[in-house]
């Protein structure tokens, strides 16, 4: 959807003001039937570092057999107490699809597909040539028309929005027709800058990134963490990409060398690009630093796919990135091939098994600085893949952003082309206007479990959530919209009784002119930030 640039700054705007102003909201609804999520309450003041484990033979070969006792955990050089240890495999067993029986008037988000390691395809038709891009679909077309998937795969494709081309499934001809359906935009090779040429990442080959490209990029990739975020397990992002405009971890770069190559000498492309990643890193180091946090905190391994393959251009920088972000994510890339078929499968394969490892830091210091994770093994020829490290950001500050930054994540996600978001999940019941009530109501049913409920001194449980509803009709630009904030001050029983009913109630009423409009209802929980979306349609007579 592309909104004018006024029209966008009018709706942030309204969600920046019903952010910053709370008020009390009690209703009497009564809880729709059906299957809600299951995850444990959250806690806004803890802080547990989870490291997905993918361990290999001498062979390559997954090894299935590992103990707790078998590893030893560093942070900074110094040993973390292991809390948490659990081997996963995921193959057509473990997968299912959720069965929820909901009323014709009643919707959910909660997530459909369940299974202990799922797999995002991400198209990136935002960075690299168009014409590469074209290719790249062809290879994805490829890949789905002759795969036989035992595993959930989800479609993105990230522009100047992520877009969702179609949900978790595992019916490669469905994956594929949505494919099959995507055109990505043609660049218009005009709009090349003197900026765009500058880039640290054009310095070999032909590539077009700006620092809007790596902006766009971090805010998109934050997007599709809050989205993975509410899916349990590993999360596997292959990136269809032919070039990458960042770097999340620029303390593990070499500063002298890229894939093995010495820098040193003077006029060497790659010496520049050091310098620059440098230089973008500190422009972007906060939205960086919490990027690759939402990434940690949603168990996302990134497996980038080179889709500029064996061109003719060389792109060692583009490369070298794409190398970083996987060993910073725990994941795995694959270049210099023209098969990107074999990638893509390789990708979807190698995150299947792995081991998940949980520990809370000695290091209780909260200063945002780089903390490097190593995992020792004490058998012998055993290789371990994970993420290299985090940011150590507050827990408490992280999510307390400003509200225009919180509105600008939120809108994109209440936009009626965008995925569904499930890390707050709710039931919504839509009632078309009738003799007694001339508006549209939206009945919330949110399932407490999903919110970051705080603990106050004198015993009582504190949330605060704003729930939204946006109705899209005729003129898909200009939504209306409705939204409001809600505050739970609840005593230990009350807290109890609310946790066993499994919802919190919250409605929200539009007026609207006689017409068919669809529905795009959002939930955002104020202690963590963390959001719920869904999409229904309603008549209006």
């Amino acid at each position: 959807m592309r909104w004018t640039a006024t029209y966008r700054a009018l709706v942030l705007s309204f969600l920046a003001l019903s952010f910053s102003g709370a008020h009390s909201q009690t209703t009497d609804a009564n809880q729709p039937q059906g299957v809600m999520h299951s995850d444990q309450t959250l806690r806004t003041n803890t802080r547990l570092v989870l490291v997905d484990l993918v361990a290999t033979d001498s062979k390559g070969q997954p090894v299935p057999d590992l103990k707790a006792s078998d590893l030893t955990v560093l942070e900074d050089g110094k040993p973390q107490k292991i809390s948490g240890f659990n081997f996963e495999h995921s193959d057509a067993s473990s997968a299912r699809v959720v069965q929820i029986q909901l009323p014709p008037s009643v919707v959910t988000n909660a997530p459909k597909f369940q299974s202990n390691s799922l797999n995002v395809i991400l198209f990136d038709a935002a960075n690299g040539d168009f014409s590469e891009q074209v290719y790249a679909r062809d290879q994805l077309l490829k890949f789905l028309n002759g795969a036989a998937l035992d595993r959930p795969v989800a479609i993105f494709a990230m522009e100047t929005q992520l877009k969702l081309l179609h949900d978790f499934s595992i019916d490669n001809k469905s994956l594929s027709a949505s494919v099959a359906k995507y055109r990505p935009p043609a660049k218009n090779n005009n709009a090349e800058s003197v900026e765009s040429r500058a880039s640290a990442f054009s310095t070999r080959g032909d590539y077009h990134t700006s620092e809007r490209d790596i902006e766009n990029t971090l805010n998109q990739l934050n997007v599709l963490a809050k989205i993975l975020a509410g899916y349990p397990g590993r999360k596997n992002v292959i990136w269809l990409s032919e070039s990458f405009p960042l770097t999340l971890f620029p303390e593990t770069l070499n500063p002298t060398s890229i894939g093995g190559q010495d820098l040193r000498s003077a006029g060497t492309p790659g010496t520049n690009q050091n310098l620059q990643v440098s230089a973008a890193f500190k422009t972007y180091a906060a939205l960086i630093k919490k990027v690759s946090d939402s990434l940690m905190s949603a168990q996302v391994a990134v497996y980038p796919v080179d889709a500029g393959a064996v061109g003719r251009n060389d792109h060692l920088a583009s490369q070298h990135t794409m190398d970083n972000m996987a060993e910073s994510t725990g994941g795995k890339s694959f270049k210099n091939s023209n098969d990107l078929v074999l990638g893509l499968r390789n990708g979807i394969e190698d995150g299947s098994t792995y081991y998940t490892l949980t520990y809370y830091p000695e290091n209780k210091n909260w200063d945002g600085q780089f903390r490097r994770i190593q995992v020792k093994s004490s058998r012998a020829n055993v290789s371990l893949r994970y993420r290299e490290g985090y940011y150590a950001v507050d827990p408490e500050k992280l999510n307390k952003q400003d509200s225009d930054a919180v509105a600008e994540n939120f809108s994109r996600l209440l936009e009626l082309d965008a995925p569904t978001a499930t890390q707050v999940v709710f039931q919504a019941q839509v009632q078309p206007p009738s003799d007694k009530n001339k508006k549209v109501v939206v009945t919330f049913h949110i399932d407490p479990r999903t919110l970051a409920f705080e603990k106050k001194d004198n015993g009582v449980e504190f949330a605060k959530l704003s729930c939204t509803v946006w109705a899209y009709g005729k003129d898909r630009d200009k939504p209306t919209m409705s939204s409001g904030t809600v505050t739970a001050n609840l005593s230990a029983s009350e807290y109890q009784q609310m946790m066993q009913q499994r919802f919190l109630p919250c409605d929200r009423q539009l007026e609207l002119k006689p017409g068919t409009y669809a529905l795009r209802m959002g939930v955002l929980d104020r202690a963590s930030n963390k959001i719920g979306t869904a999409t229904a349609q309603v008549v209006v007579p």
